[in-house]
């Protein structure tokens, strides 16, 4: 028998990554200077059980509803692809009741492939939606030299990327918490 073969997986090889989640913010970088704003952006890994794999649309509509949880109760961790302390991180600083702190949006980058082209491209995604509900959707493949990007004011509802339903989820549970 090969020694690698007899040798039990990791607990980290179990976890496939599904892609980067951002939470952007702005603030008033000083008391009585509130047209003075500061830039955060929280980008957190979003990972996957390869045994159990979830969508990246199911993800996002899991953490918000890990949002959405009232203080005093804790969502089921194997329903969320967070690790407990990202999950607390994020859950802290997006519903922060700072009154100068303002949710901006809430992106995804990840990994995708083109399957409308021969052969078969890899693509990089990043995908967002603010608080006045504005979709940005950026794309770039190895063979760009810059990234692909639409901004869309009015989104077409049949003409959404599966991840909207989710990062609009998570813009309204940040923009009106409910602790």
């Amino acid at each position: 028998m090969h020694l690698d073969k007899a040798r039990p997986r990791s607990a980290a090889s179990r976890w496939r990554e599904l892609g980067t989640i951002a939470l952007v913010q702005d603030f008033a970088l000083g008391p009585g200077t509130p047209d003075l704003r500061g830039l955060r952006v929280l980008q957190l890994p979003l990972v996957t059980d390869h045994r159990r794999h979830q969508p990246l649309p199911a993800t996002l509509h899991a953490i918000a509803d890990v949002l959405a949880v009232d203080a005093g109760h804790s969502p089921q961790q194997g329903d969320v692809a967070l690790n407990p302390f990202d999950q607390a991180v994020l859950r802290r600083e997006a519903l922060r009741p700072d009154p100068g702190l303002r949710p901006l949006a809430w992106a995804v980058c990840y990994g995708d492939l083109l399957t409308d082209s021969d052969p078969l491209t890899r693509v990089r995604r990043v995908e967002a939606v603010d608080a006045d509900g504005r979709v940005y959707q950026l794309s770039r493949t190895a063979r760009e030299t810059h990234p692909v990007v639409l901004v869309d004011e009015h989104p077409d509802p049949a003409d959404l990327p599966t991840t909207y339903p989710g990062l609009a989820r998570l813009a309204a549970a940040a923009a009106h918490p409910t602790t």
